[in-house]
């Protein structure tokens, strides 16, 4: 990767951590939009890159604070999306060769899923999910994790259902996030993909996360929440959409 896709690459880092910073979401979904959209980068290697970012923002975010964790509900969701992560990326390493377009396809009808599943208000119900239904989000978490390093839409769809206080769901999805990306960093591992060009390109990305949230938290947008989701919204449902549609022009 050049010095000019590099740049364009942290350029992406920049716009889905103040999007993140902003609205609460989509980091890597408008990561990985915006990269393979430009055609910067294979999915394969943003999806490793994403896991070390999401990492170190949980770890960072969680650092002294796990006093308000379910930890039945982390050990639940992080169980079930072990198994289905090393499906994610079975299924990824399967797709990433002659079947590339068929891969960009997915990913776009993933990202338009999430889109929608993102800026829906679901109402909370009165008594809180089973344990079958925690296994099966974070199950289907850690399938689009294992994938494409996207684990956040179900289950922050499925958490805002519960009857659970603001700070126990944002800590417990943090920690599952973290737990997510450190999984899929061992499996990746473990298949020798961590090398030192992706480790670089990690440690040149990570002062932008560190500088673009801060600008974020110190410079939102004079936007109200709703209109921040809005715009949110758009930007995943076009790049999805233009994802969609170049797969299939390709295809």
């Amino acid at each position: 990767m050049g010095t000019a896709e590099t740049l364009m690459l942290l350029g992406w880092v920049a716009v889905a951590t103040y999007a993140q910073t902003v609205t609460g979401f989509a980091f890597g979904l408008i990561l990985m939009g915006g990269v393979v959209l430009s055609g910067l980068a294979p999915v394969a290697l943003v999806a490793i890159l994403i896991s070390i970012l999401s990492l170190f923002n949980c770890a960072l975010a969680l650092y002294r604070n796990l006093g308000n964790l379910d930890r039945e509900i982390v050990l639940l969701c992080s169980l079930s999306g072990f198994v289905t992560l090393i499906l994610g990326v079975w299924t990824l390493d399967a797709l990433s060769g002659s079947q590339a377009h068929w891969l960009q396809l997915i990913l776009g009808v993933a990202i338009l899923l999430s889109s929608l599943m993102l800026v829906a208000h679901p109402l909370p119900k009165r008594v809180r999910s089973g344990r079958v239904s925690f296994l099966f989000f974070g199950g289907l978490s850690g399938f689009m994790g294992g994938m494409f390093s996207t684990s956040g839409p179900p289950l922050v769809f499925h958490f805002y259902r519960q009857p659970l206080g603001l700070a126990v769901i944002r800590d417990c999805l943090l920690l599952i996030f973290a737990i997510n990306s450190l999984q899929r960093l061992v499996v990746v591992g473990i298949q020798g993909r961590l090398d030192l060009r992706i480790l670089g390109l990690a440690t040149t990305a990570i002062p932008v996360v560190m500088l673009f949230t801060w600008l974020g938290r110190r410079y939102p947008p004079p936007l109200s929440e709703a209109n921040l989701r809005r715009v949110a919204f758009l930007l995943l449902f076009a790049s999805g959409l233009s994802l969609c549609l170049s797969a299939l022009l390709a295809g």
